[in-house]
């Protein structure tokens, strides 16, 4: 690389990159076609002077990508350097930079979570969840990294993170990435037994991690300490000592992974994970049969065994579509029955016919509920399904053929209602905090930097008070 690029300020290396086009209309096709080469891009990143970073990536998009002499991509060097606006700037033109392996297999999650730049670590995740799939040529993932270099906050971050990532390989990542082996073939829990590294093994018992035999936490500790398994237990449900400020009050990401997951949060986490296991061709055919199920379901109501009786208590049968009375020939002149409209089949027959329709409804409207899409569209249709049912109650209340039959069906539906209902407003409630998951490409890396500032400091001072607390204790 010219060396009047790299002794240039960054005002004037724009300048001077111009100045060398006039020169030398090709020397970056030249620079990029070079193995191993330090790109003005590596300069800019650095120096972290992000205008000159973001000119040359412009121009040659592809030096992102590009390695230097010591195996390290611009985002690498920019990471290690300390210049994290510039490594926002990177990921917002490319998520997939994160993935980018340099020296040694390792990318620049890696990096992050070697020096325990939690916010930035969780950036990443948040950007491109795949990382978590990238291991070193030591077979180590993430969490080996996390572990091996006894950083806590990445550890919470990451454990926080795979609690609540929504992805169609979070079921995987649970158990493959969780208890993936190194070269040396041990696991994550493994490395944090044999180094007897309590706090980390509690998050680990937390997520249910396993060792390189299949054994948990609890088991491997047990084991390892031959302490009673009750003992064992007690310590690894003890509240850990590290521990973010309240989830009211953590503004950045990372202190959000960090925090105790909440009830509506793990109802929205399944609730979500099961939704994306469904294939977009299965849940068109779900939806398809599941309202068919729905017809005819909610209109058996309408016509059940046997029909309704009329105002003289007779039966009626449909004929042609028509409902017809049954006359009885020894029965004249009665006064009207308070048994019209009601079913014709007895208490038993009634408990059975309607106990397993409105089981088979209310089963198939939870189903829909499942595969209807989110947003305003989805919930309006949920809404609608819960007027159905409530239509559906009213219909078998004036249907029974006895009031205590009717009040129990009444009961039951209610109950259901109110239970779809509930789970419906957590699913929300969690999905809003879910949100926070979701990569904002258009916040500016300034702001996001103030944010993690204002929070590394609020960390620190949280650190020193319950440092003073132990002290005196």
């Amino acid at each position: 690389m010219d060396n009047v690029l790299i002794e240039a300020s960054e005002e004037e290396k724009i300048n001077t990159l111009y100045q060398l086009f006039k020169n030398d209309a090709g020397f970056l096709k030249r620079i990029d076609k070079t193995m191993f080469e330090d790109t003005p891009l590596h300069l800019a990143a650095s120096d972290g002077e992000t205008c000159f970073a973001v000119e040359v990536m412009n121009l040659m998009p592809s030096f992102a990508r590009k390695l230097n002499k010591d195996g390290l991509s611009p985002m690498h060097l920019a990471l290690l350097k300390g210049h994290s606006e510039l490594v926002l700037l990177l990921l917002r033109a490319d998520r997939d930079l994160v993935r980018v392996k340099g020296r040694g297999g390792m990318t620049p999650l890696h990096y992050a979570t070697q020096n325990g730049i939690i916010d930035l670590l969780a950036d990443f995740l948040a950007a491109c969840p795949k990382s978590i799939e990238d291991i070193t040529v030591q077979a180590e993932t993430v969490l080996h990294i996390a572990v091996k270099n006894n950083m806590l906050e990445a550890l919470e971050v990451l454990v926080g993170w795979l609690k609540r990532v929504c992805h169609e390989d979070a079921f995987s990542w649970r158990t493959d990435i969780l208890n993936w082996r190194d070269k040396q073939g041990d696991t994550v829990l493994d490395i944090a037994v044999s180094n007897m590294q309590i706090e980390a093994i509690q998050l680990l018992y937390e997520i249910n991690a396993r060792n390189s035999k299949g054994k948990t936490a609890l088991g491997t500790l047990q084991h390892q300490t031959k302490m009673d398994t009750r003992v064992v237990r007690q310590m690894l449900r003890k509240t850990r000592v590290s521990k973010p400020s309240s989830p009211k009050n953590t503004k950045t990401l990372a202190n959000y992974l960090r925090s105790k997951t909440t009830f509506d949060e793990r109802v929205a986490v399944y609730i979500t994970r099961q939704r994306m296991k469904i294939a977009e061709d299965l849940r068109n055919a779900l939806l398809v049969v599941a309202g068919v199920i729905v017809a005819a379901t909610f209109h058996a109501v309408f016509s059940p065994p046997g029909s309704f009786r009329q105002e003289n208590g007779n039966p009626t049968i449909m004929i042609d579509g028509t409902y017809s009375p049954v006359t009885d020939a020894s029965a004249s002149g009665e006064s009207p029955s308070n048994d019209a409209g009601k079913s014709v089949m007895d208490n038993g027959e009634f408990i059975v016919f309607s106990t397993f329709n409105t089981f088979i409804l209310c089963t198939v409207i939870g189903i829909l509920g499942l595969l209807l899409s989110d947003g305003l569209i989805g919930v309006n249709m949920m809404l609608m399904l819960i007027y159905l049912l409530v239509c559906y109650a009213v219909s078998i209340f004036v249907i029974s053929p006895k009031m205590n039959i009717a009040v129990t069906d009444l009961v039951l539906l209610s109950l259901f209602i109110v239970f779809l209902y509930t789970v419906l407003l957590i699913y929300s409630r969690g999905k809003r905090k879910l949100q926070q998951l979701n990569y904002n490409a258009n916040k500016c890396p300034k702001e996001a930097l103030a944010d993690e500032v204002q929070e590394s400091g609020a960390r620190t001072a949280s650190d020193e008070s319950s440092a003073q607390n132990i002290t005196s204790a």
